[in-house]
């Protein structure tokens, strides 16, 4: 932990393998599906879920345990080239409804296939939802088996409320893991968010339910105001 008058260095955060996640009834049968890979029915498989519902978590866990390549939508180009025509070879596209080019993403799976290898696919939506105008790419993606990630439970909340504390040093106390569980719901969204008003509200002071409380009410006003929600006084 930083000492005082010490400003933490924000360091990239380790990729976390399977064994190092919190695993619930929220995530464990799509993650048990993907690593299920010699049993998939296609050489391509599709992992769906919400904005921060740990999609690349997994695809990047994926990769490490199958020694494979982890590809972003922005190389798009790349995508054919990664294959290095050798049997079984694993790649995930992280957000693959985002590739712009889908020659590139058709390409891709046609050398997956050629090589025998698996390609997995990680999306917002369902395959059938993307803006896919390729006759033959959007017959692949229907023929792909689909896995979703469901809404957190609580014990996956409370998992990633006490990770994005540990990003920024912040003590979470169980009292007011308590209350943001209940403030916030069971969605992944607003734990980033919530937990950078709460670190710049705390400023090296121990976070209490009042504080908690009173820093939220005033972004969730402030946010209001900034989009007119609310009236100006």
């Amino acid at each position: 932990m930083p000492g005082p008058g010490q400003i933490p260095l924000p360091f990239p955060e380790p990729s976390l393998s399977f064994d190092e996640m919190t695993i619930t009834a929220a995530n464990r049968a799509a993650i048990a599906a993907v690593r299920r890979t010699e049993h998939w029915p296609y050489h391509v498989f599709c992992l769906v879920g919400a904005k921060k519902s740990g999609l690349s978590t997994i695809a990047r866990a994926w990769v490490h345990e199958r020694g494979g390549q982890f590809l972003e939508p922005g190389k798009s180009s790349e995508l054919e080239y990664c294959i290095d025509q050798r049997a079984g070879v694993m790649v995930a596209v992280d957000r693959a409804d985002e590739v712009v080019v889908e020659a590139d993403l058709l390409q891709l799976m046609s050398a997956i296939e050629r090589y025998e290898g698996r390609l997995l696919l990680t999306a917002r939506e369902v395959p059938v939802q993307w803006p896919v105008e390729s006759p033959d790419l959007i017959s692949r993606l229907k023929a792909a088996p689909v896995t979703a990630l469901l809404v957190p439970d609580e014990a996956l909340m409370r998992a990633r409320l006490k990770r994005a504390c540990a990003r920024t040093y912040l003590i979470l106390s169980e009292p007011v893991e308590d209350y943001l569980v209940t403030r916030l719901g069971l969605n992944y969204a607003g734990i980033e968010a919530a937990i950078a008003v709460l670190d710049s509200a705390a400023a090296g002071r121990p976070l209490s339910v009042p504080l908690a409380k009173e820093a939220l009410i005033a972004h969730d006003e402030l946010r209001a105001q900034v989009h007119g929600d609310l009236p100006n006084e």
